[in-house]
């Protein structure tokens, strides 16, 4: 009866687990290395803090299970089924995701920085100082998902959904995220300085004390957008539509608004120009090195 065994601490290392039955299996703390876990079973399995190294991890289901503190390191991976597993602290380590399957799966502080999860869905996940930097995630599905203090930071998002999404202080700072969807979304204080959006939709989205610091929104869509307190420092707005949006209080230093729609736009209070960050950027050193 080994599905009932506990292997606590134990190592693995070259075995064969293909189809293998591990429901409700306890392999806390173990280290499985070079495995194959192909089409195993590991649903309700406790695997925290374990290591899989090399492994195959091909059509393995987790559903349910403890992976809190696990790490995936070089591993080859398939259809992996995560739903409803608890997944806190997990990491990645140079190991491919695009076939998972996340499914009210509790990802919080969980890292999958450089990881690749091109249109991977998250529905009803919970993602909290989730960490994605770096990673591709085109056309990734984060709909109606919360997000808080989370970060896409580098991360590829071209395509990608946020429709709906919520959460405050989620970082995008250097992001590539063209034709992403953000209609709708609460994203309150978000940092998207320095991102790529050419093209994006933020329809109807708020996006209040947002960063768009020297950010690309070349055709982005704000139709009707909450930007008020949002900061637009430097970026770059050509053709973008901020048509019905609330600017109002907006800092909108050096952007050239002149070539973006702003139809119907409140525009109460917009900071034209900031002094200090003037000053900053043609500040000359009297010391010559």
């Amino acid at each position: 009866l080994l599905n009932r065994a506990v292997f606590l601490a134990s190592g693995f290392s070259s075995c064969r687990f293909d189809g293998f039955d591990g429901s409700n299996l306890s392999l806390a703390a173990c280290s499985l290395k070079s495995c194959d876990f192909t089409g195993a079973d590991l649903s309700g399995a406790d695997c925290s803090k374990t290591s899989f190294s090399a492994s195959t991890l091909a059509d393995t289901l987790f559903i349910g299970a403890t992976l809190h503190g696990t790490v995936f390191a070089k591993c080859a991976t398939g259809k992996i089924d995560f739903s409803k597993a608890n997944m806190k602290r997990f990491m990645v380590i140079q190991t491919p995701l695009s076939g998972a399957i996340f499914n009210e799966t509790n990802l919080s502080n969980a890292i999958f920085t450089s990881t690749m999860l091109d249109k991977v869905a998250f529905p009803g996940c919970t993602l909290m100082l989730t960490i994605f930097a770096q990673a591709s995630l085109q056309e990734a599905d984060f709909s109606a998902t919360k997000l808080l203090k989370c970060s896409f930071n580098g991360a590829n998002l071209n395509g990608a959904s946020f429709a709906g999404a919520r959460g405050k202080f989620t970082g995008f700072a250097g992001a590539r995220a063209e034709k992403a969807d953000f209609s709708g979304a609460v994203l309150e204080m978000a940092n998207f300085s320095r991102a790529c959006l050419d093209g994006a939709s933020f329809a109807r989205a708020a996006m209040v004390k947002a960063l768009f610091k020297d950010a690309s929104l070349n055709h982005a869509v704000l139709i009707g957008a909450n930007l008020t307190y949002a900061n637009f420092s430097r970026a770059n707005v050509t053709d973008a539509d901020f048509s019905e949006a609330d600017l109002s209080m907006a800092k909108i230093h050096r952007a050239n608004f002149s070539e973006a729609r702003t139809d119907g736009a409140n525009m109460t209070g917009v900071r034209t120009t900031d002094p200090v960050m003037a000053e900053g950027e043609t500040w000359v050193s009297p010391i010559s090195i």
